[in-house]
């Protein structure tokens, strides 16, 4: 064994540190047990100013941060738009790379990245932190066990009011619809179906939209209809729109709803008003009810970045649960085509000229 699979820790660096950087991936750096954040890099030095340790170098380019520090791989916390250039860089630097999603702003760039990362032989992980929840996690393992035999449909409701549609969030909120609708929350739902499926590629993809009078690119409400090249059928409802219109929140502001149909089973995730959530399992070798406390999305990203680096440190493969960039890519592809479906049929809400 050499040194480097001796050591514990990877050293990685984080670029971006806006609203998510400070929120979850810098906390989630420090939390998890097999990296080693040694520097931030942030266009802002506004930003930077905030972070107080003195073992953690600040950069305002982050290239020069790649050139000067011994960096296994960098964490990219920035807008989806720059992610294929920073990570493209990132790779040819000889670095792995860990992505927020969306992994880019179009296929063309996903494919890009993935490129790259085969070129270097570096990994490429996406951050569906979703996987990691015990729900999800529980539902992937009945499946594997064929406890539902063969799938044949599922179905989600993912509805959530990311920040009132007025308040000192709301900019951030019309960023998002702008780049990729309710859908820059909601592809975690769509990379679900895959992570279930054991993979597949996308099929017949239609969507429809609601602006809900919103001047933006993307539909804040959107529904897709879609299947998998298994012959899974997927329908997704998912929304920026829910309670974003009225001052009240309910006490999750969100509402999750899934059912999984298989010929010898099916699966159903139940949310309770407080947020609380179990999963139900009607089959031919299993019956019962399962409750999960909450979770957090931070947890999620430790458990991806301890497994991240497991797998940089030891050779072994990833687990399931971390996303490679080709599964970015392939969240990306539905997203994209969702988008264009639904902003060709134009806005649900709106009466058409003869009906």
């Amino acid at each position: 064994m050499n040194k480097r699979n001796k050591r514990r820790k990877i050293n990685i660096g984080l670029i971006g540190y806006g609203q998510h950087g400070k929120w979850a991936a810098l906390p989630s750096l420090r939390a998890a047990s097999n990296v080693k954040l040694k520097c931030v890099a942030d266009l802002s030095a506004d930003n930077l100013v905030l972070i107080t340790d003195p073992k953690v170098s600040t950069y305002t380019d982050y290239r020069r941060m790649i050139e000067q520090e011994e960096l296994d791989a960098v964490y990219i916390a920035t807008p989806q738009n720059t992610h294929a250039a920073i990570a493209v860089n990132a790779l040819k630097a000889g670095l792995h790379v860990i992505t927020e999603k969306p992994m880019a702003s179009s296929a063309a760039e996903c494919k890009r990245m993935c490129n790259a990362a085969r070129k270097a032989g570096r990994l490429l992980v996406v951050d569906f932190e979703t996987r990691y929840e015990k729900p999800y996690m529980q539902i992937r393992k009945w499946i594997t066990e064929g406890r539902l035999g063969k799938l044949g449909a599922i179905h989600i409701d993912h509805l959530w009011d990311c920040h009132k549609a007025t308040g000192r969030l709301a900019e951030r909120r019309r960023r998002f619809c702008n780049v990729a609708g309710t859908l820059d929350c909601g592809i975690h739902k769509l990379d679900l179906a895959r992570y279930f499926n054991g993979g597949g590629e996308w099929r017949n993809i239609r969507a429809y939209g609601a602006w809900f009078g919103e001047d933006v690119r993307f539909p804040p409400h959107i529904a897709i209809q879609a299947r998998l090249d298994t012959g899974v059928l997927f329908t997704l409802n998912s929304s920026f729109s829910f309670t974003a219109y009225i001052p009240q929140r309910i006490p999750s502001s969100n509402y999750d709803s899934m059912s999984i149909l298989g010929d010898k089973g099916v699966v159903v995730l139940h949310q309770e008003p407080d947020g609380a959530r179990s999963l139900q399992i009607v089959s031919e070798t299993l019956s019962e009810v399962v409750p999960f406390v909450g979770h957090g999305g931070k947890t999620g990203i430790v458990s991806l970045l301890n497994d991240f680096a497991s797998s940089i440190l030891t050779g072994r493969p990833l687990p399931p649960e971390a996303a490679t960039g080709h599964d970015g890519l392939m969240a990306q592809l539905i997203v994209g085509e969702a988008n264009r479906d639904a902003v060709e049929a134009g806005d649900s809400n709106t009466p058409k000229k003869g009906h």
